[in-house]
């Protein structure tokens, strides 16, 4: 299709999408450091050490680092596992496996279960502390009642 056959679809209004005749941009070497901006996308960016970031809501992924092998958590398991033991999946395996070679892992389990249960029961302790200390029963309604009991 020649240029001329657009130009003729253009002037009766047949095309598929908005023609562009011109633009000059920003360009990332324009800008000064440490200033942001937002793109065309609605994402924004910073200018640092020379080079654009985005800047993003979201913490980067595999922050956290096993604590036997320091190997970084980027998997959804090794995650789990890291949240509960902070480990990797594949050091928690090892260390229960040797547990087990060695006959002690009955107890450190029955020790995780004392140790959950002790939390447990710590917060509940905590929970009637402070029921105890709100005094939530209103006492003008118990003697109300029993006055009105004694009369009859």
């Amino acid at each position: 299709m020649s240029n001329i056959e657009k130009v003729k679809k253009m002037v009766k209004g047949i095309y598929n999408r908005p023609i562009q005749i011109g633009y000059q941009g920003k360009s990332i070497d324009e800008r000064k450091e440490g200033e942001t901006w937002v793109d065309h996308n609605n994402r924004t960016w910073v200018k640092e050490d020379g080079k654009r970031k985005q800047i993003t809501k979201i913490p980067p992924k595999g922050f956290d680092k096993c604590n036997d092998c320091e190997k970084l958590i980027l998997k959804t398991i090794d995650q789990q596992t890291y949240n509960r033991m902070q480990k990797c999946q594949y050091c928690q395996m090892e260390f229960e496996a040797t547990l087990h070679r060695e006959g002690k892992w009955n107890d450190w389990v029955a020790d995780l279960e004392k140790k959950r249960w002790d939390g447990i029961l710590k917060e509940y302790e905590q929970e009637i502390a402070e029921i105890k200390q709100k005094n939530p029963f209103d006492k003008t309604v118990a003697n109300a009642l029993a006055s009105n009991e004694h009369r009859r």
